[in-house]
């Protein structure tokens, strides 16, 4: 009898937790880290990306993201996204290809896709002693076992 009586008070907690992780948001195991800064002296290349899963690097970064758009908001924290001051918005040409043009000195957010898109990249526009060719954004998804992209690869002259 007395058996009965303490599976039943492990139940009720056990059904609350349950329900609690059913409606839960996805926990991420990989998350950025807020404040890291991909130095430049120009904003300008190729975004890249598939979201075919399990695919290698190489592979994932040959397929140009074409007419897709990107962002460019000063960077601001704390603030919501949609608070931080527009720069400038693009869209990629044919081969996935863009260029911000000339840029003042600072911190910038880049985001691939909409306003609410995970694809966002923190850029810091800076003087350094290696020129800026070009950079790569992959903005293919990443996911919680740490796979897929979400690169900024910058190639320096």
């Amino acid at each position: 009898m007395r058996i009965g009586l303490v599976s039943s008070r492990i139940k009720v907690p056990l059904a609350l937790a349950s329900l609690v992780l059913l409606f839960v948001s996805e926990l991420r195991a990989y998350e950025f880290v807020e404040g890291y800064f991909y130095q430049v002296i120009a904003l300008k290349g190729q975004v890249v990306g598939t979201t075919f899963r399990g695919l290698p690097r190489w592979l994932r970064q040959s397929f140009a993201r074409k007419h897709v758009k990107v962002t460019l908001y000063e960077y601001r924290r704390p603030s919501r996204r949609i608070d931080q001051p527009l720069v400038k918005t693009l869209e990629t040409d044919g081969e996935g290809k863009f260029d911000f043009g000339p840029l003042k000195t600072g911190h910038y957010e880049l985001v691939v896709g909409e306003v609410w898109s995970l694809e966002s990249f923190e850029v810091e526009v800076t003087e350094l002693p290696r020129t800026t060719e070009s950079v790569i954004v992959d903005a293919s998804p990443f996911y919680p076992d740490c796979t897929g992209g979400h690169e900024f690869i910058a190639r320096t002259k």
